[in-house]
C-alpha cells in the first residue's frame, strides 16, 4: 500500500530558514513516519541539537544529514542510482537524494522501517564518549518502554546504530528477549565513517534477509 505522509509547512522550509527546533516538533515528525506495520526498528544515539533543527525525518535539509543519505544508499541503492565501489551513476549526487526525500521517506514507511533514538533529547555540545554513555544509560528505562510499545512481542528485528548506542543497549535489549541483529557495533556515518557504516549495515541487513527466509521456509515445512 502506498503511504503518503505529507509534512506540515514547517518541515518543508529550508533548514537555514526554519525556526529553532523543539521536543514537540521533533516528536511530531517522528510520529508522522511511524509505519502502520513495523518490520524493522533502527535505534540510533540521539537527535541533533534543537538549534540546528535537523532531523532524519525533516525535509529540505541541506547538510549534516549523513545518517539519512548513507541509509538510503544501502537500503535503496538501486532506486537512487548508487552502487558501492562505483558511487552514483551518471550525474546523480547527494543533492538528488535530498530532493527525493519525501518519496524516499514514504517508501521507508511503506516498507515497515522506523528509526528512533535511544535518547529522545540531543546530547550536550561537546559531550565526551563517557558523558554520552552516561546519558544513554539514563535513557535506557524510557527506551525499553518505547520499544515495548512499538514492538509488542519480540519477533521484530532491531538494528543498533553507533558505538555508544550498541555498548549501552545491546545487552539489556537482548536480555528482554528482543532480536537485536548486529552483535557488532555499526559505525555512525558522521565524521568520515560512511564506508564502514554502509558495509556493516549492508551485512546486517543481509543477515536479516537470510534469517527471515529460513523462518518462512521452516513455517512452510510445518504447514505441509
Amino acid at each position: 500500500m502506498k503511504v503518503d505522509r505529507v509534512p506540515p509547512d514547517e518541515d518543508t522550509i529550508p533548514s537555514v530558514m526554519r525556526p529553532r527546533g523543539s521536543p514537540e516538533s521533533f516528536k511530531r515528525a517522528i510520529a508522522r513516519y511511524r509505519p502502520d506495520v513495523l518490520r524493522l526498528l533502527f535505534i540510533a544515539e540521539a537527535p541533533p541539537a534543537y538549534r540546528v533543527n535537523r532531523l532524519f525525518y525533516f525535509h529540505n535539509i541541506q547538510s549534516g544529514d549523513a545518517l539519512f543519505l548513507e541509509m538510503m544508499k544501502v537500503i535503496y541503492g538501486a532506486a537512487i542510482g548508487f552502487t558501492e565501489g562505483e558511487g552514483f551513476s551518471k550525474s546523480l549526487s547527494a543533492k538528488d537524494i535530498r530532493g527525493r526525500k519525501s518519496e524516499l521517506l514514504n517508501r521507508f514507511v511503506t516498507d515497515g522501517y522506523f528509526l528512533i533514538d535511544a535518547s529522545e533529547r540531543p546530547m550536550p555540545d561537546g559531550a565526551t564518549t563517557s558523558a554520552k554513555l552516561t546519558l544513554i544509560r539514563q535513557s535506557l528505562p524510557g527506551l525499553k518502554i518505547r520499544v515495548k510499545e512499538l514492538l509488542g512481542g519480540q519477533g521484530i528485528p532491531i538494528v543498533l546504530i553507533g558505538g555508544v548506542t550498541h555498548e549501552v543497549c545491546f545487552g539489556p535489549l537482548k536480555e528482554e528477549g528482543y532480536q537485536v541483529i548486529n552483535e557488532e557495533m555499526i559505525n555512525h556515518p558522521a565524521c568520515g565513517g560512511q564506508l564502514l557504516f554502509r558495509k556493516k549495515l549492508r551485512d546486517t541487513l543481509n543477515r536479516i534477509g537470510r534469517a527471515q527466509t529460513s523462518s518462512l521456509a521452516e513455517s512452510g515445512r510445518v504447514a505441509r
